[in-house]
């Protein structure tokens, strides 16, 4: 008896701990650069992980991104100055958007 209510309780925890893990979404950093042109690439920087995406035509980009706290830096075409953003918090499930990032000569 006491083996059969062992079994159905880790079973239990197994589906449990496979729908919480469904449940979670991509986390990710978002956001849009002006002007378009002036763009390169946008970089995100966590201790040792480093990710990287291109901006799209409309100025937009969109990264997956560990939750945690990570460095925003998008780099720029001359005569334009690369902008960073030093702390952008992601957490689990949820996009952060860090809104209009306007790139300076």
């Amino acid at each position: 008896m006491k083996k059969t209510i062992m079994k159905f309780g880790v079973a239990g925890l197994i589906v449990l701990g496979f729908t919480a893990m469904k449940e979670m979404g991509p986390a990710g950093i978002s956001g849009k650069i002006t002007p378009v042109e002036a763009a390169d690439a946008v970089w995100a920087i966590k201790e040792t992980d480093t990710l990287k995406t291109t901006i799209s035509s409309e100025g937009t980009f969109q990264l997956e991104a560990k939750p945690g706290t990570w460095k925003l830096t998008v780099s720029a075409k001359a005569p334009y100055k690369n902008a960073e953003i030093a702390e952008v918090v992601v957490t689990a499930d949820k996009n952060t958007d860090v809104g209009e990032i306007n790139l300076e000569k």
